[in-house]
């Protein structure tokens, strides 16, 4: 199982497009990697932590043409509940999407995006939660 995952996250930094940290939905402090898959297509892969949980996630991301605008869906599970309002029905783990957009600096290699995530929570409990992230991305 070890050897398993060691090979999985060697292959995701290998085939990554991007590196990336972000602070806010749905754990917290978090890091990860961005990898094409097809002409406009994504795909992010995510661990976390955050002051009640530790969890991670994967995202399947959507390029808007000639836009910095992407959109997309993904799922999440962690130890705790996730970072979103309402904070009452906060579950461990569920779908989002997710609405982003780049911000534009003149720096080579180096993006800084924002992020809002509708969230349906399956575990522990159902429900509806609403989250953001903002995240700084290098090139590779």
């Amino acid at each position: 199982m070890r050897k398993g995952l060691v090979l999985m996250v060697l292959l995701g930094v290998a085939l990554a497009q991007r590196v990336e940290v972000g602070l806010g939905s749905p754990f917290g402090l978090q890091g990860g990697v961005r990898f094409p898959l097809l002409l406009l297509l994504e795909g992010r892969a995510y661990g976390g932590l955050g002051p009640e949980a530790l969890g991670g996630g994967v995202d399947l991301l959507l390029k808007v043409p000639l836009t910095d605008l992407y959109g997309g869906v993904g799922a999440f599970y962690g130890t705790g509940p996730a970072l979103s309002l309402p904070r009452e029905g906060a579950g461990q783990g569920g779908v989002r999407g997710v609405l982003g957009t780049w911000l534009n600096l003149p720096l080579p290699f180096l993006g800084v995006y924002v992020e809002l995530h509708p969230v349906y929570y399956l575990t522990p409990g159902q429900g509806f939660g609403l989250g953001a992230a903002l995240g700084v991305s290098l090139g590779l």
